[in-house]
């Protein structure tokens, strides 16, 4: 089975886990990205990010570095912002090639709650199989996530 992660990470936590699976899966990955980039200021790009969030804006996005048929199953890799996914994901998921082959998640957050970031990507998402939460390396149970990977690992692979 041929696997590609896509993934969004402004921070680097998403990035630091997707490489992490990728390698224990081996499969490829490809980072999502806008076209206009964020603020530099962490709080403009919670001004800015949240808003696009909470206003459903989806940006334009750069072109996927992938030949997204080319792949069985696809992952998404994503923070929570404003508690669903990130704008530039969503930009990816119009893509309904794309979209239908997506069965895997792998959420990284602040404090570890992604429920309402499943649910709001389940309903773009039909085919949602697996599923993995990981926590920001400034988390105190940051130190959890290589047992969550192993785990998510052994589930995409049984």
């Amino acid at each position: 089975m041929k696997r590609l992660i896509a993934y969004y990470s402004l921070s680097g936590n998403t990035e630091e886990a997707v490489k992490i699976i990728a390698d224990k899966l081996g499969c490829d990955t490809v980072k999502v990205d806008t076209v206009k980039a964020m603020p530099k200021s962490f709080a403009a790009r919670i001004l800015v990010g949240g808003g696009q969030v909470a206003m459903n804006k989806i940006p334009e996005i750069k072109p996927v570095e992938a030949d997204i048929s080319a792949y069985d199953e696809i992952f998404i890799g994503t923070p929570i912002w404003n508690s669903k996914g990130v704008p530039a994901i969503n930009a990816f998921l119009k893509d309904a090639s794309a979209c239908a082959k997506v069965t895997g998640l792998i959420i990284t957050s602040g404090g570890g709650n992604i429920d309402k970031c499943v649910k709001a990507l389940e309903d773009k998402i039909p085919n949602v199989k697996y599923k993995v939460s990981l926590l920001d390396k400034k988390h105190k149970d940051y130190g959890l996530n290589g047992e969550k990977i192993s785990k998510f690992v052994e589930e995409v692979t049984r």
